[in-house]
């Protein structure tokens, strides 16, 4: 499902990408030339995520007799808002700070051996995360008015409003990579940035 996700969205950078050039007529200015020349730019985040467990099978054997293995079944659509803050570094090269509030819900499964789910059914976790992202942007030539760039750096997540009441408690902290790609595309009077990027959390998130 990821897979087909990255896909879709990959076709519609794309699309973005061909639409925008076929607008451009020869001799026409492009939008906002000198925008990629200041120092420093600042802008919002608008967008959807999806928030998943990696689960670890240790194999214990619990009371019942049972060895019981968790999946992730369910990639929830969430919500995500945040600010932008670039500062540039050269041509090419921006170093990017940009908080961003996710809402979120991952559902586990728990299977036996022989296939039966537990008793309970799917366990539902909410999550409210605030990421805190240094990234770098590495910016391709512009075309026109588009231009490709590749993003990453390092993150770390706080979690916010857990509920002490959940089946599954998080821990509060996570952190790890954060990398993605997008596309600059200069309207006449502010600049459109479809990107994609993913966080891969490394360490256990599971409050045992």
């Amino acid at each position: 499902m990821i897979k087909r996700q990255i896909a879709l969205l990959f076709c519609l950078l794309l699309s973005l990408l061909t639409l925008s050039a076929q607008r451009y007529n020869v001799g026409e200015v492009p939008n906002l030339v000198n925008s990629d020349n200041k120092p420093y730019h600042f802008g919002f985040i608008l967008g959807l995520n999806t928030l998943d467990f990696n689960p670890f099978q240790s194999g214990e054997v619990l009371e019942d007799g049972k060895v019981w293995y968790g999946e992730d079944i369910n990639f929830e659509v969430g919500f995500s808002i945040g600010i932008i803050s670039d500062l540039r570094l050269a041509e090419h090269l921006d170093m990017r700070f940009c908080p961003v509030l996710y809402f979120g819900e991952r559902t586990l499964r728990f299977v036996d051996n022989d296939g039966n789910e537990r008793e309970g059914g799917d366990v539902s976790v909410k999550s409210n995360l605030i990421s805190f992202p240094l990234l770098f942007k590495i910016r391709g030539q512009r075309a026109r008015n588009v231009r490709p760039y590749f993003i990453g750096g390092f993150a770390g997540t706080v979690a916010v409003g857990r509920d002490k009441e959940a089946p599954i408690m998080l821990k509060a902290t996570d952190y790890g990579p954060e990398i993605g790609f997008g596309f600059d595309i200069y309207l006449p009077y502010f600049k459109l940035c479809p990107e994609f990027k993913a966080f891969f959390g490394l360490s256990d998130v599971i409050n045992r």
